[in-house]
């Protein structure tokens, strides 16, 4: 539904628009031209209306993260909407734009977003609007909606403030740091959990950091259990005083193009939490697991080609299969009698279940409604959970031995509730994310409220008519769907122009794209042509393929032989390039290598290639070459250290490539070695931008650097400097810009200012 809400709203076009779009392409749909909250907040609104349990705007986050910012008066505001900083939470633009979107809807009517769409579409000039708003995308509002769109989200401020003026978090916050956390549980008077945060390290660069965390309540001090290479894939699990703990892995052979041939499976470790020792037990499709009191442990794997589960239990190295189950098994907690089951049949949400023998698949309910149950930890002969009943996120307590249920918070937000001595301690939010909270176990009896069941679709009333089809439909979708006349110089003088046509496209497999262009030169009485075409046809090997008519080809192909997460050697690539160039005459070959160490700190990568032409082969000469490339990323001080060193040793080619460092142009030589030093660090965060015209800067790095080259036949060069770095994001944030002033010393004892802007779009 989310995305065919995006095929509707994208591709609507009126007017002169709807004429452009059909003879140049998509490039001419206006709607196209908008900013995120807009694109994604719609298709979040559209998701949220098919029935009460379902779409993001009905789960209860959205709205207790709006909540939050009202309850701080920290309320987010268009410019913040619009250009997303490196701030909680990642995807802002669907929280922000499902909020702003069932606003309007509250305050104007579900029915005007269609008007909407249908005049903004209409305004071939739309993309002048992405920089000028008040050129089409605020003339569409006001005519639609009465007001501009900066006055339409003060308006959506007063409405949520008036909504959530009685929210207010529950409990103390202990700590203090948010961004992401999941799976609290305790044992032995002590809370474990797993925090994941980006650390700024450069202009548009980050990374984000993933640990396990032990914290002791009683001193408030927090404990690196583990730094991971990879995402946590289920909730942390502890026995016999032993972290049990699962881990994302790359798994080839599966049937997708967007990951080259590659899926996610995970790896299950076991780490005493005495001697800090790790241990991998195995690895599977693993999408629940707990440990049984003998030590055995109990995993649950998806069905492959249909909705349900498998049961296996694993123990002495051995994987037994025991049954299946048209259930979806999401969590399993083993309980000295039994295994608490988190599952759900398609088309239900998530249900709490009891399974009292792991040999039978009788799952018997205990908690069984419309909406979410999951996050469960025991207490006793109670089971801990998190529900969103009313679209509240909240902690319950549920009396395996009374049968009965318990609230143990009233308000705000609370998820993965764990009980330390008559102390409750869950996941609350804050604006700036997730952090531990605390507050007293009181538990109230709770009465389960009647909820009309999940609407079920009746499949069989609906009549499909499908054909089958071959590759030959695929092949159909590669019509391009950009087509742009084409006029440009053909010398430095402008006073010969050549004319044409700019196209691209790809098919609906994501298997193939192109670009290029084709145009006549009069003057020289000949065609030019160029292509590039990109395929991941066959994965995982990706290929490419460039054509200038009448001069080159040059190609690529590249295979990788071993990737993974974890950390150690992460990447193992094998490449061969080629290019026929100088009108065919000379022909190039290129093998190659690649590599990666991945570390939860430390990146290291290096590349060799070795290209080579022989006369044999139909090239005008014969020569051998060889480049390399090896650089190392460290996180250190709360920044990044970069050491590069690079060479080549090409003594043979007419063409004589060339080096340069900062403070000096580029100097051609015959072999070449390069190292550079540097050291970024974010220095303050900016956050101001203007709608109209729409610009944002969002944070300030630095950098100092030492270069340095040795180059054939002895020279040698050298300098060092810093450089300053600002974020700028431009219209809506597609174009990303990096301006940087930067000053130089070099060997000649002079001082050198340069600057530089490095462009990024963002799609």
């Amino acid at each position: 539904m989310h995305e065919y809400v995006h095929i509707a709203h994208l591709t609507k076009t009126t007017g002169f628009s709807k004429i452009l779009t059909g003879l140049f392409g998509s490039l001419f749909q206006p709607n196209m031209y908008s900013p995120g909250w807009l694109t994604e907040g719609i298709t979040v609104f559209g998701e949220s209306q098919i029935s009460p349990y379902e779409g993001r705007l009905n789960d209860g986050f959205f709205d207790s993260y709006i909540g939050t910012r009202v309850y701080e008066k920290k309320f987010p505001t268009i410019i913040e909407a619009t250009n997303m900083a490196l701030v909680f939470p990642f995807g802002g633009i669907y929280l922000y734009g499902g909020e702003f979107s069932h606003f309007l809807s509250e305050r104007y009517g579900k029915e005007r977003f269609s008007r909407f769409f249908h005049v903004y579409g209409s305004y071939f000039w739309s993309p002048l609007s992405a920089i000028f708003p008040f050129t089409g995308l605020d003339v569409a509002a006001k005519r639609v909606y009465g007001e501009s769109f900066p006055v339409l989200f003060s308006e959506w401020r007063l409405f949520e403030e008036n909504r959530f003026s009685h929210w207010r978090p529950t409990g103390t916050r202990v700590t203090q740091k948010g961004w992401y956390l999941y799976s609290l549980t305790s044992h032995d008077g002590k809370l474990y959990y797993v925090r994941s945060e980006p650390l700024r390290l450069d202009g548009f660069s980050y990374k984000n950091l993933i640990r396990i965390i032990e914290l002791d309540p009683s001193f408030g001090k927090e404990r690196i259990i583990a730094s991971l290479t990879s995402s946590i894939t289920t909730p942390l699990r502890i026995s016999d005083n032993t972290l049990y703990y699962t881990t994302f892995e790359f798994k080839r052979g599966m049937a997708n193009v967007s990951y080259t041939g590659f899926g996610a499976t995970s790896v299950l470790h076991k780490r005493d939490l005495t001697t800090g020792t790790d241990e991998i037990l195995f690895t599977d499709d693993i999408r629940s697991f707990c440990v049984l009191p003998d030590g055995k442990v109990l995993y649950a794997r998806d069905k492959v080609h249909e909705f349900g589960s498998q049961v296996w239990l694993y123990a002495n190295e051995n994987h037994e299969l025991l049954w299946e189950t048209d259930y979806l098994i999401g969590e399993l907690q083993a309980h000295a009698r039994g295994v608490v089951v988190v599952a759900r049949h398609d088309f239900e949400n998530w249900n709490i279940y009891y399974m009292e023998s792991f040999d039978d698949s009788q799952l018997v309910p205990l908690v069984e409604t419309p909406w979410i149950e999951g996050s469960i930890n025991l207490y006793d002969d109670c089971i801990l959970f998190t529900a969103n009943y009313d679209r509240v996120y909240s902690i319950y307590m549920y009396d395996m031995k009374q049968g009965k249920m318990y609230s143990l918070t009233q308000h705000g937000y609370a998820d993965f509730g764990t009980i330390i001595n008559d102390t409750l301690y869950f996941i609350g939010l804050s604006k700036d994310g997730f952090d531990i909270y605390e507050t007293i176990a009181g538990p109230e009896e709770y009465h389960m409220r009647h909820s009309e069941p999940m609407p079920r679709p009746n499949l069989s009333t609906h009549t499909i008519q499908t054909q089958d089809g071959g590759y030959g439909e695929v092949l159909k979708t590669l019509f391009p769907v950009v087509r742009l006349p084409l006029v440009f110089p053909t010398d430095s003088t402008f006073e010969k122009w050549a004319y044409g046509l700019l196209f691209a496209g790809g098919d609906a497999t994501n298997e193939n794209m192109y670009a290029g262009y084709f145009a006549y030169d009069r003057q020289e009485d000949k065609p030019l042509f160029n292509l590039y075409w990109q395929s991941a046809f066959i994965p995982p090997v990706s290929a490419s393929f460039f054509y200038d008519y009448d001069n080159s080809i040059d190609y690529a192909v590249s295979y990788p032989v071993f990737v993974r997460s974890h950390p150690g050697l992460s990447q193992l690539y094998l490449s061969l390039g080629g290019r026929s160039f100088e009108q065919f005459s000379r022909k190039e070959f290129i093998p190659g290598i690649g590599l990666r160490f991945n570390y939860p700190y430390t990146t290291i990568q290096a590349s060799f290639s070795f290209p080579f032409e022989r006369h044999a082969w139909g090239s005008t000469i014969s020569r051998n070459s060889q480049e390399f490339n090896v650089g190392m990323k460290q996180i250190l001080w709360d920044g990044e250290l970069r050491l590069f060193v690079s060479g080549y040793s090409d003594r043979y080619n007419p063409d004589t490539p060339s080096v340069s460092i900062r403070g000096y142009d580029e100097v051609e030589a015959p072999r070449a070695l390069v190292w550079r030093a540097e050291y970024s660090h974010h220095l303050v965060n900016l956050r101001k931008g203007l709608w109209n015209p729409n610009i944002y800067f969002e944070d300030l790095y630095a950098t100092v650097f030492y270069d340095f080259s040795f180059v054939d036949p002895g020279d040698l060069y050298y300098s060092f400097g810093c450089e300053i770095k600002i974020e700028t994001k431009i219209g809506f944030g597609f174009l990303n810009l990096l301006p940087t002033f930067g000053i130089v010393y070099t060997k000649d004892r002079k001082f050198k200012t340069f600057f530089n802007i490095y462009p990024r779009i963002s799609l």
